[in-house]
């Protein structure tokens, strides 16, 4: 049978082992976080990038649109011909 000061030497370690597991748990979850956060403003980025260039390309086949509209009215005015 274990004495008491045994008992208590072995649940000390015990309780220190489990303290040392819990701060490596918290200290992965923290890098597993800040890994997490990076990815999504790395993500944010690229969709805003890419949000960016559509809204551009957008702005550039309205104005391809507008100039053609124009130019069909110049040749339907040109050739007389009325709607």
């Amino acid at each position: 049978m274990r004495s008491k000061r045994t008992a208590r030497k072995l649940k000390s370690a015990w309780i220190g082992y489990r303290a040392s597991d819990a701060e490596q748990l918290v200290f992965s979850l923290n890098e597993e976080r800040m890994q997490a956060e990076k990815l999504l403003r790395e993500e944010r980025e690229l969709f805003h990038a890419a949000l960016e260039r559509k809204e551009q390309r957008d702005a550039e086949l309205k104005q391809l649109l507008a100039d053609a509209l124009a130019e069909e009215r110049r040749w339907i005015e040109r050739a007389g011909i009325h709607g």
